[in-house]
């Protein structure tokens, strides 16, 4: 399955008779495998939306063990409830969707009666996925022995959750017949489904008859079986043919009535070990076919609708490329025919099946290419899901080029004329583009291992960038390292010894190891293991005895090779040479190399990118004299790639404005926010037309990884000047733990904070100890916030008594009660430590004096009627009171602050209700309690950034009501959450999902 581009995937059928071929290939001799021959009869219900069906299939036990039961997977029962393996990895995944649908709009499977032998059977499932059960059987099948097993089912089809379901009447069939769990020399291999994370299957053959309405087009596994529906599909491919253009087609997308009648259309196959089939009455059908080297005939189709069609023409060209450039480079196709369906998926891009996809036009090539890594070499998925997503991606991205095309994640990505320039990727290769997305990940310590995590236990983000993205380049490095014939050679052989079989990481290794002549422990150990970081240095360069001597160096934990190439003056390659495998900690932990001197202007670690490098600025060396390469800096909006050729700074223009400083106008420099560097920084000098002064923000981090407990560790400094104050505050921020995405997420902080105030001229030092906490899913949002501050204001010489201490803590739970509509609940407390009497220090209960200035306020100075701090804009800190009181304390103060989202309208609504020592700051009675409430409603506008609250009941009002227009219009408030905007907030809290 491509994830990880967007849109609809669909899957393709073979619909062409051949016989097929019969040479088995050689496996280690104490392998065996188990195989089942399934005879299905399925009928399509249109209006109910139901399957009926008998399944017979016959199991026969090769292992060297009796079995006394037999894994079942019953898979649409994933779409039962919410009580699922799949329903709780949509909330963990953060889609709604599964969640909040009907029972109408589930799927299950039903009306089983398991008979073995003609005998009963016991099911008993699974207590936490009933998406998986244990046929019990009547007695233990021995080793060698078949067993023949028979069940009846009806099949709900859900709605297009994910990959089986339903849009209206475009049916996606796949999951849908009791199967088997995989049984092998690791044991068993039951698994629920999963929307992330596929799937692990037995071999077999399939006799599979489906009765449907007539008029309907199928796109299956297997080859059809009925001459009379080849003849129509025939038509439909000729009819087709002659259309050309998107009027041709035209744009109608409406279902035509079912027909009255029926047809039966059979479908068999051998030597696969899954059987999926599509059905739409709206296919338009193109065929074609190509010969293979060993003359072998393969026939090609798609099946598509209105929509996009024209892309689709392209796509019969893609079937026939895939199935030519897989078979040359991996190994023949066995299948008499491939196909490519357009369909109405809801997980990822597209779906692969034996002999058929389900996909969008643009990933036809991946979706096909499947069949070799999905369906010829059938390893466990759900546990290795790289050894075919990312294997197919390293063979799809070479079809790409080949085709002059960008392969992988980026393949969008300009690198040639004036948008590449502007990007900064111009001259950049493949390679380079698609270890961006990684570098993203790892520099923010969000990698993921390729081959030791299971496919359920990825972030969102990492499942394609990760297993698809980063696997497929470090593939691509290997044939590097290797040479690409030798790496073709051992895909050759990998795919000889193992298809038709269940290879595992190590059997791809012996295989690669056989070839190479060579162990290769560094890479399928500690590079597919581990989330290292590597880098290579050119060190040192000299001449001696005609030659150019080359040290370079491993910076990294672990070993890997590299290549190193010398440059001439116009940075063309004279010569490359790989170092061996050597890592830093090694006890000789740098390498020499000899190249030819003449012409060398450079020297240069990996100048085509091809090595997993995470910093690229120390590869490249001059060998005029000095020791480092400094090129001239170049500015490009927004973002960049790193490269070893370039230094760049980013920039975006700013606008700002304040009632103090009036309009402001500047910009923002900072390095990429693609791959964070150790050490990162942002300047944003913004210019007062007003006041003719400088004001804005400079931020300098360093950037740790320690790779232990905490994930990230950032030791920062942040300089800001607005309104006539400065503020510079140092400080350490711990993330963790070490993994992120769907376990709670822990922050520490620690900082001290000074504010200077140009107009009062005083100083006030506040030292803070804060700690966040969060989990959230799709529908359900905890978070937890407890601060210290210790407040030193400089006022006098001897200011010992005006010193505070306060701590807050505050708890908000946030849950979604229909798909896009939500409620909250805030608890809020806090207290200073110690009689703070004559302390300037205060909370407040609409809203904190935001002491620290972390809040962007257009009106702190109170000047403006209508945008005052506190007055009319607030900072939802303290006691967030949505209406204005002009209550403070010294003591202490809590509140419970609730909203919802209305239905229907855009309105929500509010109320909040409060307890503090005292109502005014000047303490009259220390023990006094006061109460406080209000209630009124809100309107969020852009997405929450800005909300207006318009109370409408509290105690702000005499009587608890307003007196009049304008002792209501007068309580008018709004929040403004310009955080929320940051370009870098947004993108570190977007991948860690």
């Amino acid at each position: 399955m491509k994830n990880y581009l967007a849109g609809l995937w669909l899957f393709v059928l073979p619909l062409v008779a051949s016989s097929q071929p019969t040479a088995k290939p050689v496996a280690p001799a104490a392998y065996w495998q188990q195989q089942v021959n399934y005879s299905i009869d399925v009928t399509l219900d249109d209006q109910q939306h139901m399957l009926t069906g008998r399944e017979e299939l016959v199991y026969t036990n090769n292992s060297p063990s009796a079995l006394p039961f037999i894994w079942f997977h019953l898979w649409p029962n994933a779409y039962r409830d919410d009580n699922t393996a799949f329903a709780r990895q949509q909330l963990r995944n953060d889609s709604r969707k599964f969640h909040f649908a009907t029972k109408e709009q589930r799927g299950f499977i039903d009306q089983l009666d398991f008979q073995v032998n003609g005998q009963p059977a016991k099911l008993e499932y699974d207590p936490e996925s009933p998406d998986m059960a244990k046929l019990v059987l009547p007695q233990r099948l021995a080793a060698g022995a078949s067993v023949t097993i028979t069940t009846p089912f009806r099949v709900k089809i859900p709605d297009s959750f994910s990959r089986f379901g339903h849009v209206d009447q475009s049916y996606q069939i796949t999951q849908w017949y009791p199967k088997p769990a995989v049984y092998d020399r690791k044991g068993w291999h039951p698994m629920p489904y999963l929307d992330q994370g596929e799937f692990y299957s037995e071999f077999g053959s399939f006799d599979v008859r489906i009765t449907l309405p007539a008029n309907y087009t199928v796109g299956a596994t297997g080859v059809l079986q009925n001459p009379e529906e080849q003849t129509r599909l025939d038509q439909l491919a000729a009819a087709t043919a002659l259309k050309k253009t998107t009027a041709d087609f035209g744009n109608d997308l409406k279902f035509p009535a079912s027909a009255t009648d029926t047809k039966t259309l059979r479908y068999v196959q051998d030597r696969v070990h899954d059987f999926a089939w599509f059905a739409d009455k709206r296919f338009n059908v193109l065929k074609s076919g190509v010969t293979l080297p060993s003359g072998r005939q393969v026939a090609t189709w798609v099946m598509f609708t209105n929509k996009e069609a024209t892309k689709w023409l392209k796509g019969l060209q893609d079937v026939d490329s895939a199935v030519v450039y897989y078979s040359r480079w991996v190994g023949e196709y066995p299948y008499s025919a491939a196909t490519a369906v357009d369909g109405a998926l809801s997980a990822g891009s597209g779906m692969e099946y034996p002999m058929v996809t389900v996909t969008q036009p643009s990933a036809i090539v991946h979706e096909v290419g499947h069949n070799w890594f999905y369906g010829i070499l059938a390893t466990n998925e759900r546990d290795f899901g790289w050894m075919d997503e990312g294997v197919n991606s390293y063979v799809e991205n070479r079809v790409a080029e080949l085709h002059g095309e960008g392969g992988g994640i980026l393949a969008g990505l300009p690198t040639k004329g004036g948008a590449s320039r502007l990007l900064g990727t111009d001259g950049l290769t493949n390679a380079a583009l698609n270890q961006i997305p990684y570098q993203v990940m790892a520099s923010r310590g969000l990698d993921q291992p390729v081959n030791n995590i299971t496919s359920a236990d990825y972030g969102k983000a990492n499942y394609a960038i990760i297993m698809y993205g980063k696997t497929a380049s470090l593939l691509n490095y290997l044939a590097a390292y290797m040479g690409q014939d030798k790496f073709d050679a051992a895909m050759h052989t990998y795919y000889e010894r193992w298809q038709f079989r269940h290879p595992y990481p190590e059997d791809m290794q012996a295989v690669f190891e056989e070839t190479a002549g060579q162990k290769l422990n560094w890479f399928f150990g500690p590079m597919l293991n581990g989330t290292h970081h590597y880098n290579a240095v050119v060190a040192k360069s000299k001449v001696e005895k005609g030659q150019r001597k080359v040290l370079v160096r491993n910076d990294s934990p672990a070993p890997f090779p590299f290549p190193v190439a010398t440059l001439d003056a116009q940075g063309k390659v004279l010569e490359t040479k790989w170092t061996q495998p050597f890592a830093n900690t090694d006890e000789d932990d740098s390498a020499v190399l000899l190249f030819k001197e003449e012409g060398v202007a450079a020297i240069v670690a990996d100048p085509t990118y091809v090595t997993p490098q995470f910093n690229r600025r120390d590869d490249k060396l001059k060998t005029d004299g000095t020791f480092r390469a400094l090129e001239p800096i170049k500015l490009r909006l927004v973002l960049s790639p790193e490269r070893w050729d370039r230094a760049a700074i980013n920039w975006l223009p700013v606008l700002g404005a304040n009632t103090s400083d009036k309009f402001m106008l500047g910009a923002a420099f900072y390095n990429s926010p693609l791959n964070v560097k150790k050490f990162s920084y942002l300047a944003m000098p913004m210019y007062s037309f007003n006041r003719n002064e400088l004001n804005g923000i400079g931020i300098l981090n360093l950037n740790m990884l320690p790779m232990q407990v905490t994930r990230r560790a950032i030791l920062g400094v942040q300089v800001q000047r607005f309104e006539r104050y400065r503020k510079v505050e140092p400080s350490l921020t711990l993330q963790l733990p070490h993994s992120a995405y769907d376990r709670a997420q822990h922050t520490v902080k620690l900082a001290n904070t000074t504010v200077y105030d140009q107009d009062t001229r005083l100083t006030a030092s506040i030292q803070s100890l804060e700690y966040g906490l969060r989990i959230n899913n799709a529908v359900r949002r905890w978070t937890g916030h407890i601060e210290f501050n210790y407040f030193t204001p400089n006022l006098s010489e001897d200011n010992s008594s005006l010193q505070a201490g306060l701590v807050r803590a505050e708890i908000n739970h946030l849950r979604y009660y229909s798909p896009k509509k939500t409620f909250s609940v805030r608890l809020f407390g806090g207290s200073f430590l110690q009689d703070s009497k004559t302390a300037p220090f205060e909370m407040g209960l609409s809203g904190s004096p935001d002491y620290r200035r972390q809040t962007v306020f257009l009106d702190r100075q109170q000047i403006s009627p209508s945008l005052a701090r506190q007055y009319h804009q607030f900072d939802e800190r303290d006691g967030a009171f949505k209406a204005f009181l002009p209550v403070a304390t010294r003591g202490w103060l809590t509140t419970l602050n609730l909203q919802a989202d209305l239905p229907v309208t855009p309105l929500g609504v509010f109320a909040d209700f409060g307890a503090t020592q005292n109502k005014t700051q000047v303490v009259a009675d220390r023990n006094a309690q006061r109460l406080f409430y209000d209630a009124g409603l809100s309107l969020p506008l852009f997405k929450k950034v800005l909300s207006f609250y318009f109370p409408v009941a509290g105690s702000q009002y005499g009587n608890g009501f307003p007196s009049g227009r304008k002792d209501f219009t007068d309580q008018i408030r709004f929040v403004l959450r310009l955080n929320q905007l940051s370009p870098f907030r947004l993108l570190d809290e977007q991948l860690a999902q």
